[in-house]
Parts: structure tokens; sequence; C-alpha cells
């Protein structure tokens, strides 16, 4: 493992995020189902020609549409990318301070450079891989959590990153396997914070 106890907050920060992007997928369904509001019944006169008479032009709206996403790749359950954009910012703030005398060019570029890459490794996950929305937000954190690997050059890390991207991929519906990755996260941070050193104790 590395040096430094410093990754567990790039950890939790991921974590954190998981939690944030499943409540924000979860709570307002079950508002809306605790209101009871009878959305099909005030629709039901656009569904069945209330505008126009006839119900043709919706009906050949619907069909179009249909035939347009019919080759689409899905989109993501949950807000992966504004998620993923919020970690790294997160995370080049946590590394700023430790680092802020060494190179804070480089530094910038870089954190420029990676919120320029995310929303570019999310298109060509769609366009050239067909990958599912869910399944491209999840590996993006996994490739994140590995380029945390090697620059705090820990095996540590290195395995959770594989564990993340197993359970977050396999798990179905993506809100349990989000779940269960932010579960593998915490459990990650709070043992790298935790863990002895045997060169005494060292600032986190």
């Amino acid at each position: 493992m590395g040096s430094s106890r410093r990754y567990w907050f790039p950890l939790a920060a991921l974590g954190f995020a998981l939690l944030v992007m499943v409540a924000v997928e979860v709570v307002p369904d079950d508002i809306e189902a605790a209101q009871g509001y009878p959305l099909t019944q005030g629709l039901s006169g656009l569904g069945t020609g209330g505008v126009g008479g006839t119900g043709y032009p919706e009906t050949q709206f619907y069909g179009i549409a249909f035939a347009a996403s019919a080759d689409v790749v899905p989109s993501a359950t949950l807000g992966w990318l504004a998620g993923l954009i919020c970690v790294v910012l997160a995370v080049a703030a946590w590394y700023w301070w430790p680092l802020r005398r060494q190179r804070p060019g480089r530094f910038l570029l870089g954190t420029l450079g990676a919120l320029a890459a995310v929303p570019l490794l999310d298109l060509v996950g769609a366009l050239q891989l067909r990958l599912d929305g869910d399944v491209r937000g999840a590996l993006l954190a996994a490739l994140g959590l590995l380029l945390l690997a090697g620059y705090e050059r820990s095996w540590f890390v290195l395995a959770v990153a594989g564990v993340f991207a197993l359970v977050a991929t396999v798990f179905l519906p993506p809100v349990a396997g989000a779940l269960t990755g932010a579960g593998v996260l915490f459990a990650a941070a709070f043992a790298v914070l935790l863990r002895p050193r045997p060169d005494g104790p060292e600032a986190v």
C-alpha cells in the first residue's frame, strides 16, 4: 500500500456521490407514489385523440419517436456525469492543498483534463462501445479509481477498483449496484483511516 492515507477522501467522496445519485432517483418516485395523483387520467385525452379529435397526429409522432430511438443506447438511470464531475472537483480541491506549491499549473491542467475526459469518454462508450448509460458511468468511476491507485501506488485501491467495477455493473437494477458500490467504497475508506501504520502515526 502507499505511504499516505490521504486517498481515503476520494473513496468516501465517490461513495457519497453515489448515495446522492440514488436519493435523487428514488425520492421523487416515492413522493409521487405517496401523493397518488391520477396522472394517467389527466393525460388520457392527449393519448386518445383529445387534441385534433382523431388521435392520428399523436400516433404518428410516437411511431416516429419509437423508430428513431430503437437503435439508441439506453441512457443512464442515475446522474453519473454530474456525480463524477462533482467528485473530480472535490478530489482536486482535496489534493490541491498539499500539492499547491508543486507545479500548480500542471495540477490545474490535469484537473481540467479530467473534467473534459468524463463526458468525452462517456460519449465514446455510447457511440463506439454501445454501452448502457449506467454501465458507462460505473466503468468511468472504476477508471478514476485505477488512476488513483496508480498515483498513490496502492494495491489496496486497485483491488477496490476491481470490486467496485464488478458490483456496480453486475447488480441490477442500477440503484442496487450503486448502493452496493457505495458500501464498498465507504468500507474501503474506513479501512484506510483505521489501518495501523508500522512507522508511527501520520497526518491524514
